[in-house]
């Protein structure tokens, strides 16, 4: 049995278990969950971060390097190519700072894997019940969370955890669509504040502006009127990204359930390509003047 989270499409768990004779030990973090707790919670108590604290994390993340390479291999012998990585130390300390240091001892994906599959929801479908099921001998199940029918802010994906050796590995299932949106948002993020991932509105950095002291009232007024409008362009740069990865997500599931594509929908999706590039070049010029 696989466990569906926060959703309940079904997937086609057509392939057998592949053998997991590589899998016969379980892995053992080096400290207590009570201490991972401690540390977590002095990762965010502390600023900067203490270098015992650090070093702590340190070896919390190498102990997820042997089962993050043996899922690479398993994934790999289902003919899925994939990329790995442990997540860094920075976006663990922005997931602290957000959640609270007791997050560090449940998180699901300090290990992950992708998959970007250049075809349909349909074989993301297949691709998604074939890793549940090679994975699904061991004490603890895959767990599968659908981002398709319940999107994170606009990020659309399938996501398997597997639990070899007993250490939580996710592995994200995109389609080529739902990567290049992904990829996009990112940057974008980076550009006008990381939270708009989390449905926050873009940051404000007129604080940070150093203003001279000699400025009139009216180079005032034209100065705000000048940042006001470039907030409201990066605002509407996120409301067009929201609404492709809205629109990406209709054509998937059309393209699931038609065998061929009405011409209306082929025009439909150079809209998205031609969306997609014009999103990039807008956010290449502003990388020169970005404040973050």
């Amino acid at each position: 049995m696989v466990h569906a989270h926060e959703s309940e499409a079904a997937f086609h768990i057509t392939a057998e278990p592949q053998p997991i004779a590589m899998y016969n030990h379980a892995m053992t973090l080096p400290f207590s969950k009570s201490k991972i707790t401690r540390i977590g919670e002095n990762l965010v108590k502390y600023k900067p971060p203490r270098e015992e604290d650090l070093n702590n994390l340190s070896q919390i993340l190498l102990t997820y390097d042997e089962t993050l390479e043996l899922t690479t291999e398993k994934i790999e012998e289902l003919g899925y190519s994939c990329t790995s990585r442990i997540k860094n130390t920075g976006t663990i300390l922005e997931k602290l700072d957000r959640h609270g240091g007791s997050w560090l001892k449940s998180i699901q994906d300090l290990a992950g894997l992708r998959i970007v599959l250049p075809t349909t929801r349909n074989e993301q479908d297949r691709a998604t019940g074939k890793i549940a099921a090679a994975f699904s001998d061991f004490p603890r199940e895959p767990r599968v969370i659908d981002r398709r029918t319940n999107p994170s802010h606009g990020y659309r994906a399938v996501h398997v955890i597997v639990y070899p050796n007993g250490l939580p590995v996710e592995i994200q299932v995109r389609t080529r669509w739902q990567h290049e949106w992904a990829e996009m948002f990112e940057k974008l993020a980076d550009l006008v504040g990381r939270d708009i991932r989390y449905g926050y509105p873009p940051r404000h950095w007129w604080h940070e502006i150093e203003r001279s002291a000699d400025l009139t009232p009216e180079q005032e007024y034209h100065l705000d009127r000048v940042y006001d409008a470039a907030y409201a362009y990066r605002e509407s740069l996120v409301e067009l990204a929201l609404a492709i990865s809205d629109l990406i997500a209709g054509l998937e599931n059309e393209e699931s359930q038609n065998e061929s594509e009405p011409e209306e929908i082929q025009s439909l999706w150079l809209t998205v390509h031609n969306d997609l590039a014009d999103l990039r070049e807008a956010i290449r010029e502003m990388e020169p003047f970005s404040d973050s």
